[in-house]
């Protein structure tokens, strides 16, 4: 990706989608503790939270992907375009 205004373009509506994941993704905790009291037993519940805990972690490594991805080309376009002034 040469062209500096296309790698400012996708560079930015990658870092906003990524915020905006990292931003609305709820805090998992009082789901954690839901699971925990409506558990027949300890491995139910256990296994119940790992796989909670598993999703919000994908969540934030899939928001923090995006947002470095687009710090990168937002920053990546904008040296470009000023070193072709």
């Amino acid at each position: 990706m040469r062209n500096p205004k296309n790698m400012l373009i996708v560079g930015i509506v990658l870092l906003v989608v990524g915020v905006c994941i990292l931003l609305f993704n709820p805090d998992q905790s009082a789901a954690n503790l839901e699971i925990a009291r409506n558990a027949k037993n300890a491995q139910e519940a256990a296994a119940a939270i790992s796989g909670n805990n598993q999703r919000e972690l994908m969540i934030h490594m899939a928001g923090n992907f995006l947002a470095g991805i687009g710090i990168a080309l937002t920053a990546g376009g904008f040296f470009l375009k000023r070193k072709k002034q």
